[in-house]
């Protein structure tokens, strides 16, 4: 797991390189970086969270060691020092866990010397301790409409939230993967994602066996997900390399996909579980709607997109009642493509909106993949629906209080 660290240095000048720096090179992978240049947010974030190593300016981590008090000595710290001075203490004059290094000095050098702090005698391996125990909230993003945007309004979620620092997985599990837009599927990544279906499979048929043998079946399969997950680094998560594989994925039955996700879920390793789904009553739409914590129902305001909205939610409703109700009671209805008035009335099912997102229109001829994932205005709404989706209920807790955070 790579060192979750925080960056509290109040020149922005010295940051932004030092963060270029990181995410272009190998260190991406094994420093996870939130920033801060405000004093008031650093110190706001430093109450909620417990990272596995703090480095920062000297009136930084003064400030933090003198509000923590003795809370801070439970966790790692490194003084970026321009003079050589002492080093700054806790309240009641206690140094804490703290060292020094030179600010100034060639950043692959300054990174080696804060990793190898961390594998110090002083302190042992750091790493951030879970931020919650049991099993992690699932977002499952469901539409009966194709081409409404789903994917990217949840691919922007997904970066917007792993920019602020959280641990963000994304699950996609349309047919047509297109999060393959962008990375490239390597054979290595089919290759992987097929052995994790088949060992899901594999699970399950041994268990039925068990099952009409009488035998005592395990609750969870021991799988072990680490080697099947990539960085993807345009979105700032983690993922399973896209499959190109067509007939695999049509073969996703409901109950495969309930168990990814409660082995997501139980790794204990993420923040926030994003699970886009393909078509609305595919098996593996089905198992997000029985697996997901809050669904996200994405609608567009035209009449004929309406109208098979209601349609399929109808179908839903007929021939899976008790999936259907227990869905409602857990679903968040958002408006993608919004102009500022509603023009056609709600499916019947919905009582109202939760939220919406703007219309872009450059995207209308996007020829390049990263600009759906570079729009500010986009990006602004997005971490407004997130607030209100997911922060106010308590699934998630972050913090962007005008500052920047980076993954």
């Amino acid at each position: 797991m790579p060192v979750r660290m925080v960056l509290a240095v109040q020149d922005s000048r010295y940051v932004e390189p030092l963060l270029d720096y990181v995410q272009g090179s190998s260190f991406g992978n094994m420093l996870h970086v939130t920033a801060f240049t405000r004093m008031d947010a650093f110190l706001q974030y430093m109450t909620e969270h417990k990272p596995g190593l703090v480095v920062g300016d000297r009136d930084m981590l003064q400030a933090w060691l003198e509000a923590a008090g003795g809370d801070a000595r439970h966790i790692a710290w490194l003084l970026l020092s321009e003079d050589g001075g002492a080093l700054p203490s806790a309240r009641g004059g206690e140094p804490g866990r703290g060292a020094a290094i030179a600010k100034y000095q060639p950043l692959p050098q300054l990174l080696e010397a804060v990793l190898a702090y961390c594998k110090g005698p002083l302190n042992g391996a750091v790493s951030e301790p879970k931020r919650h125990s049991g099993t992690t909230p699932v977002l499952g993003i469901a539409s009966p409409l194709g081409g409404c945007g789903k994917s990217t309004i949840a691919m922007n979620m997904a970066k917007q939230l792993g920019v602020l620092g959280l641990r963000v997985f994304y699950l996609n599990l349309e047919t047509a993967n297109t999060g393959a837009l962008f990375s490239s599927g390597t054979p290595e990544g089919e290759q992987r994602f097929s052995r994790l279906l088949y060992n899901v499979k594999a699970w399950q048929e041994e268990n039925i066996a068990k099952r009409q043998a009488g035998a005592q079946r395990p609750e969870m399969p021991d799988v072990e997900l680490g080697p099947f997950i990539v960085k993807h680094p345009g979105m700032k998560c983690d993922t399973f390399a896209p499959s190109q594989q067509v007939q695999e994925l049509m073969e996703i039955t409901e109950a495969d996909t309930g168990l990814l996700l409660k082995l997501l879920a139980a790794s204990d390793e993420y923040d926030l579980i994003i699970a886009d789904t393909g078509g609305c009553i595919e098996e593996r739409t089905l198992g997000v709607l029985e697996g997901a914590d809050l669904l996200m129902w994405v609608l567009l305001d035209d009449l004929v997109s309406m109208y098979k909205s209601g349609v399929w939610l109808n179908y839903l409703e007929s021939r899976h009642p008790e999936l259907f109700r227990n869905a409602m009671g857990k679903s968040r209805y958002v408006m993608n493509r919004f102009t500022g008035q509603l023009a056609n009335p709600l499916p019947r099912q919905a009582s109202g909106l939760d939220g919406a997102l703007p219309y872009i229109p450059s995207w209308k001829q996007v020829h390049q993949e990263d600009l759906l994932l570079c729009s500010p205005i986009f990006q602004r709404e997005i971490l407004k629906l997130c607030r209100a989706l997911l922060e106010k209920p308590g699934l998630v807790s972050f913090h962007a209080d005008g500052d920047r955070a980076y993954g």
